[in-house]
């Protein structure tokens, strides 16, 4: 695989509104997708190269014209960091480790198109809101706006705390040093970002804790890629892992952001 270049990356970073997600084995969230396009049809949406691949051949051809970008590692080292959880976590989608990864590294919210898309990710909510509010069209826009300027405010911070800290925890494993140490930081670690989630979403959508007339139901969350990375670490096969943490440069903390996520639920 070839890194994007510069211009390119810079390109779709300036442009690019949202990450998308779906589950390929549910059904196509067809309104959502119309919706979508109509909302951005002048800037572009991202949708993750695997994610494409993983979609049934009639399917593909929706995402080939705009809004939607398919979206791939903009450096080679974050494709080697995806490649290495796939092979050590293989129980977990493609589609859901880049999406995650991707989404943070072109500093985006992530979309998920429809309710039923979204059991997938639950292994990695940090923190969820659930709402009875009612969401017509005015506050679905309010929300992904400030969904938008969610992971912008805190990416810096959040992701290159969480890579000082992973290559602190990876010297421990590989040198074999105090196992439970390393466990302990790694479980610290997790439940920081958890707090951070909680206190970032409780302050920017106050609106959805006001009491409305729908069923009550997850309408955002923060989703963290570190709970895979922590169980990969404390296995036993885990030295590539944690070697190629190591050796890797700062520009690996891209792919280490909390990522916050709308759920697009159209009636």
């Amino acid at each position: 695989m070839e890194a994007l270049n510069l211009p390119e990356y810079v390109s779709l970073l300036k442009n690019l509104r949202a990450v998308i997600f779906l589950d390929p084995d549910v059904q196509l969230p067809i309104e959502e997708i119309k919706w979508l396009k109509r909302k951005y049809k002048y800037r572009s949406v991202g949708v993750p190269e695997s994610l494409i691949a993983a979609l049934k051949a009639e399917v593909k051809e929706i995402f080939h014209s705009r809004p939607f970008e398919i979206l791939r590692s903009p450096l080679l080292e974050i494709e080697k960091f995806l490649r290495i959880i796939l092979e050590v976590g293989s129980e977990v989608p493609e589609y859901v480790v880049e999406s995650l990864i991707l989404t943070s590294c072109y500093v985006n919210a992530l979309i998920v198109l429809g309710r039923k898309s979204l059991s997938i990710l639950n292994p990695f909510m940090a923190w969820t809101m659930k709402s009875t509010a009612e969401l017509p069209e005015i506050e679905v826009k309010r929300n992904l706006r400030i969904i938008g300027y969610a992971i912008i405010d805190f990416h810096r911070e959040n992701s290159e705390k969480a890579y000082k800290a992973l290559k602190e925890i990876a010297e421990k494993i590989r040198e074999k040093e105090d196992f439970n140490e390393a466990k302990k930081k790694l479980e610290n670690l997790i439940e920081e970002r958890r707090r951070l989630a909680q206190r970032d979403g409780e302050k920017r959508f106050w609106r959805l804790r006001q009491a409305g007339k729908e069923k009550e139901r997850v309408e955002l969350a923060y989703l963290d890629l570190m709970p895979l990375i922590s169980k990969i670490l404390l296995q036993k096969n885990s030295s590539k892992l944690a070697s190629f943490i190591i050796e890797s440069t700062l520009n690996l903390s891209m792919a280490l952001s909390l990522v916050p996520t709308f759920v697009l639920q159209l009636k």
